[in-house]
């Protein structure tokens, strides 16, 4: 998809074992490529965004999330369409900015490891691979900053 990042460079070299602070090991199919990520392994600091176009808080918060990945080049901005169809989701990322990349979980396998009921989810994950922050629900600016703080201190 034209003026959407490659998933080139999510990952790191080695990674822990599954824990519920931890990401799960699925690989999941980037939105504008052929490659496959293993989600376990993206390297942080990252924010990592579960949303789907039909999502109505998703939609909301996504300017919002494109204007902090250009503002904060040193934290990598991932997000997870979730149990949606590839074109909706293309379209809404065209409306919204957002050209950070992109992953493909169309049987919400992310989402139901965070054990959350729904959409959206933002987590904040550091640079040892661990969640150390979550906001449930739409992002406000200030949870946001909350969760960029808390995985870019002392950088």
């Amino acid at each position: 998809m034209a003026g959407l990042d490659r998933c080139t460079g999510s990952g790191r070299e080695s990674t822990g074992g599954e824990s519920a602070d931890r990401l799960p090991v699925v690989n999941l199919l980037c939105l504008n490529e052929t490659r496959v990520v293993d989600v376990s392994r993206l390297a942080g600091p990252v924010v990592v965004n579960l949303w789907a176009s039909w999502c109505g808080p998703c939609r909301n918060e996504m300017p919002m999330l494109a204007q902090a990945a250009r503002r904060h080049p040193e934290v990598q901005f991932v997000g997870i369409n979730t149990q949606d169809r590839q074109e909706a989701a293309a379209d809404l990322l065209s409306e919204t900015g957002v050209t950070y990349p992109q992953l493909v979980d169309v049987d919400a396998v992310v989402l139901d490891d965070t054990r959350v009921p729904g959409l959206p989810v933002t987590l904040a994950v550091d640079a040892d691979g661990r969640i150390v922050d979550r906001v449930i629900g739409e992002v406000s600016r200030s949870e946001l900053a909350t969760l960029l703080d808390s995985i870019t201190e002392g950088d």
